[in-house]
């Protein structure tokens, strides 16, 4: 059997990554496992005050269990990758592992009042979005779709936590193929 991990560095949102995992169990209807990750300072580049996603990709990849069928790792990290001033996640294309970052997602980033609901609402359409890519979709053009690129929260907010109808159908063809 193949299982979905859900992975953590140390001192990460432990009650957000529990609402995440609900929302991916219930989505793509594998089962999920937990697994410790170590932390993520040796991504850290202090020119640019963020943490670079290449590298921790690389990290996963490592530990990314042989049940494995996917690996989606959380941390409160801002991400970036060289080409971009930030990333809410980076995946494998058709690969095995992602990772999201909680830090833009959360009001606070942005100097306005927390507001719970709206980060992990944020939080798991992100994680949606990530796991998709690995399972092979790609950015989709329907805005409401998990699927769709979002460069701002805004577009986040704009998607609904679940993917259109066409890109579920490819989802369910994928998952039938790699499960089996």
């Amino acid at each position: 059997m193949k299982y979905l991990y859900l992975a953590a560095p140390p001192h990460t949102d432990a009650a957000a990554c529990s609402a995440v995992r609900a929302r991916m169990e219930l989505e793509f209807g594998i089962p999920v496992k937990e697994m410790p990750m170590p932390g993520l300072q040796f991504a850290y580049d202090p020119r640019r005050g963020q943490y670079a996603s290449i590298p921790i990709l690389q990290l996963l990849v490592r530990l990314c269990p042989a049940d494995a069928l996917k690996l989606l790792a959380f941390t409160d990290r801002d991400l970036f990758i060289p080409v971009l001033t930030f990333v809410f996640g980076h995946a494998q294309l058709d690969g095995r592992v992602a990772v999201v970052s909680f830090a833009r997602l959360r009001q606070e980033f942005y100097g306005l009042a927390a507001n719970r609901a709206v980060f992990l609402e944020r939080a798991c359409k992100e994680a949606l979005h990530e796991a998709g890519h690995t399972f092979g979709l790609v950015h989709c053009a329907d805005r409401t779709c998990a699927m769709s690129l979002a460069t701002g929260v805004r577009q986040i907010d704009l998607k609904h936590a679940a993917f259109c109808a066409a890109c579920a159908a490819r989802l369910a063809r994928r998952k039938e193929k790699e499960c089996s």
